[in-house]
C-alpha cells in the first residue's frame, strides 16, 4: 500500500488541458475513479488496523438455538394415583405410578397439586413435564432406609437417564431435607485421618445424558449435597429457578452442568458451595470437549462460591459466555479452578457486563485448586513452584476475555496462578474496574492484557507479578 498511494497523490493531481465536453468528462471520471480508489484503499487499511485491534480484545460466543421439549397434552395427577400430600404418607408409590402411566401413555405433564408430598428416591421419564403448582412441594425423605445404598453411594433423589424431551416446571418446590445429611454423612475436616468415609450424599436432580431439557421457575432447596445436575447432556434450558441452601451447608452447589449447548438465564442461586459450576470432568466423547457453548445471562449469585469452572477439567471447555449477572457476598465472582493430574483444556471464555458486591475474590484462574484447603494435599507457593512434565491433565486455560466488569468491597483483587510448565495465556481484561483489600496477583501467566482498567488496593501495590508477562497497567515484579 506504500507504494501504490504515492502514484495514486500523483495521478489525481496531474494537469490536462481541455479541448472538448468529451474530454473534460473524461478527465472527471478518471479523477473520481482514483479518488474513489484513494479512498477504498485507505478505508481498507483503516479497517485492517481497527479490526486487528478488536481482535486482540473481543471475542463472542456462538450459541445455537436450543429447542424446547415437546411434551403431549394430557394431564396426570399424582393424587389420582393415590397420592396424598400430608407432608406424613410416603407418596413414592404413587407418584412413580403416574410417571409410569404417563410414559406409557406417551407422555404429557405429571402434575403435583398444592400440597406437601413426601417421597423416596424416583425416576423421570422422557415426552413428560413434572409440573408442581403454587404451594406443592416435593418433600425428600431423610430417613436414609428409603435410598438403596450402592458402592458406598446413596442413590440420588430424583433422576432421568438416557431421555428426551424431558421437563420439571411450576412455581412449586422440591425440598430435599438435608439437614440430617449434612450433619450424620459429612467427614469433619479435622477427623483423624483413619476415619471412615461416609456414604456419598444423594444429589437431589440428576438427569444423565439427556436431550432436549427444560428446568423452569421451580425452586429446589436444601440438598443433601448438588441440586441440578445435568450431566452429558445436550440441548438444555435452565430457566428463572432459584436455588438455597444455607451459607454453611457443605457441597451444596447449586447447577453443576456439563454437556453440549446450554442456556442458563434469570435464576437465582444462594448455596453453600459453588452457585454454578461447570464440569468438564471427563472426556465423554472422543474428539469433542465435554462442555461446549454455553450461555449464562442475568442470575444472581448471592452465597456460595461463585461462577466456576471445574475444579477438575480433563474433558475440556470451549466456548462459554457468562453475561449480564450480579454476584454480592459470594467467595469467588469468576472462578476457574483445577490442579496438576486434574487438569485439561478451558479455551474461548467470555464475561462481560458483571456487578460484583463484597466478593472476596472477584478474578481466580488457578491451576493450584489444590491449595484451597489446608485439608488438601500439601501447599505450594506457585511462585516458588518448579515446572513438572506436561501431560494430557495438565490444566490450561487460555484465549479468555474479561469485559466491564466492576467490583467493590473485595478482599483480593484477583489471582491469576498458571503452572510453571503452562502459563495461563491470552487472557484480555477490557474496562474491568476492582477496588479491594489487596491487589491483584499473577503468577505464571503470558499475554495478560489490561485495557482501560483498573486495580485499587488499600495496601500493598494494586498489581504483582512473577514469572508474568502483563501489559497495559502498572505492574510490581515480573
Amino acid at each position: 500500500m506504500k507504494e501504490f498511494l504515492p502514484w495514486l497523490f500523483k495521478a489525481a493531481g496531474q494537469g490536462y488541458c481541455v479541448t472538448s465536453i468529451r474530454e473534460m468528462k473524461s478527465m472527471i471520471v478518471k479523477r473520481t475513479t482514483l479518488l474513489l480508489g484513494i479512498v477504498g484503499v485507505c478505508l481498507y487499511g483503516y479497517l485492517q488496523v481497527v479490526g486487528v485491534a478488536q481482535t486482540s480484545v473481543t471475542q463472542t460466543t456462538t450459541l445455537p438455538k436450543i429447542p424446547t421439549p415437546v411434551i403431549p397434552p394430557k394431564v396426570f395427577r399424582i393424587t389420582d394415583y393415590g397420592a396424598q400430600g400430608d407432608g406424613k404418607t410416603l407418596d413414592t408409590v404413587a407418584l412413580q405410578k403416574t410417571i409410569a402411566a404417563c410414559s406409557e401413555a406417551g407422555g404429557g405433564t405429571v402434575l403435583v397439586p398444592p400440597g406437601t408430598f413426601l417421597i423416596g428416591p424416583c425416576t423421570l421419564a422422557s415426552n413428560m413435564n413434572l409440573h408442581l403448582e403454587k404451594g406443592a412441594t416435593l418433600l425428600l425423605s431423610n430417613n436414609p432406609s428409603d435410598y438403596v445404598l450402592r458402592e458406598n453411594r446413596f442413590q440420588d433423589c430424583i433422576a432421568a437417564k438416557d431421555c428426551h424431551d424431558i421437563a420439571i416446571t411450576g412455581a412449586g418446590t422440591i425440598d430435599g431435607q438435608g439437614a440430617y445429611w449434612w450433619e450424620h454423612s459429612v467427614k469433619p475436616k479435622n477427623a483423624p485421618a483413619n476415619t471412615p468415609t461416609p456414604p456419598h450424599r444423594p444429589f437431589l436432580v440428576v438427569l444423565t445424558h439427556c436431550t432436549r431439557v427444560l428446568v423452569q421457575d421451580i425452586s429446589l432447596i436444601n440438598s443433601p449435597m448438588f441440586h441440578l445436575v445435568p450431566q452429558r447432556c445436550q440441548d438444555v434450558r435452565i430457566e428463572g429457578v432459584h436455588i438455597t441452601a444455607p451459607e454453611k451447608a457443605p457441597n451444596t452447589d447449586a447447577i453443576d452442568p456439563a454437556g453440549w449447548n446450554f442456556f442458563i438465564t434469570k435464576c437465582v442461586l444462594n448455596v453453600g458451595d459453588d452457585c454454578i459450576a461447570v464440569k468438564p470432568s471427563a472426556l465423554m466423547e472422543p474428539g469433542r470437549p465435554s462442555c461446549d457453548n454455553f450461555l449464562i445471562t442475568d442470575c444472581q449469585f448471592l452465597h456460595g462460591h461463585g461462577m466456576s469452572i471445574g475444579g477438575q477439567t480433563p474433558g475440556g471447555l470451549r466456548n462459554m459466555t457468562v453475561r449480564n449477572c450480579t454476584f454480592e457476598g459470594t467467595d469467588a465472582g469468576i472462578r476457574l479452578k483445577a490442579s496438576r493430574g486434574s487438569g485439561g483444556l478451558v479455551e474461548d471464555v467470555t464475561y462481560e457486563n458483571l456487578n460484583m458486591k463484597a466478593v472476596k475474590v472477584p478474578i481466580l484462574i488457578t491451576s493450584y485448586y489444590n491449595n484451597n484447603s489446608p485439608t488438601d494435599r500439601a501447599r505450594v507457593n506457585p511462585a516458588q513452584d518448579v515446572a513438572q512434565p506436561v501431560d494430557a491433565k495438565t490444566p490450561i486455560w487460555r484465549h479468555i476475555r474479561i469485559n466491564n466488569v466492576t467490583a467493590e468491597g473485595s478482599g483480593v483483587a484477583g489471582q491469576i496462578f498458571g503452572l510453571p510448565e503452562m502459563p495461563v495465556s491470552d487472557v484480555v481484561l477490557t474496562d474491568v474496574h476492582i477496588a479491594a483489600s489487596k491487589g491483584m496477583e499473577i503468577v505464571h501467566a503470558k499475554g495478560i492484557q489490561f485495557v482501560n482498567s483498573q486495580v485499587n488496593a488499600k495496601s500493598g501495590a494494586p498489581v504483582v507479578l512473577a514469572d508474568a508477562q502483563v501489559t497495559g497497567i502498572a505492574t510490581v515484579g515480573k
